[in-house]
């Protein structure tokens, strides 16, 4: 009877040590994506912005590319674009406390390619 018991502890505990393992698993893979987006988000809108001069249309790129995007902030300088996105990422079905990632993209303006607007 004691062997039973034992064999059936073990696989329990190893079930939850597995199910805590994937879980972080999904958390990580889930703010690396959430990272992924709002870096493209900002590197596109900020290209754009530099390229074409036009900082409300980078700011409607973003929010195109990350449309779970919590906060999109756009600064236009004398020599270069600046494009931050920021999405709050839930992690494991809200029983964690979310994260915020941050994606942030400086695209200098060229005097020879870009339309300084």
């Amino acid at each position: 009877m004691s062997r039973g018991s034992a064999l059936l502890e073990v696989l329990v505990i190893g079930a939850l040590i597995a199910l805590g393992v994937a879980q972080a698993a999904l958390a990580a893979g889930s703010l690396h994506a959430a990272g992924d987006r709002a870096t493209e988000a900002a590197q596109v809108a900020a290209a754009w912005a530099a390229r074409h001069g036009d900082v409300d249309a980078a700011e409607r790129i973003a929010r195109d590319l990350a449309p779970d995007a919590d906060r999109i902030r756009v600064r236009r300088t004398a020599d270069d674009i600046t494009v931050v996105v920021k999405i709050r990422v839930g992690l494991i079905g809200g029983a964690w406390p979310s994260r915020v990632v941050t994606g942030r993209a400086t695209v200098r303006i060229s005097e020879y390619r870009s339309n300084r607007g």
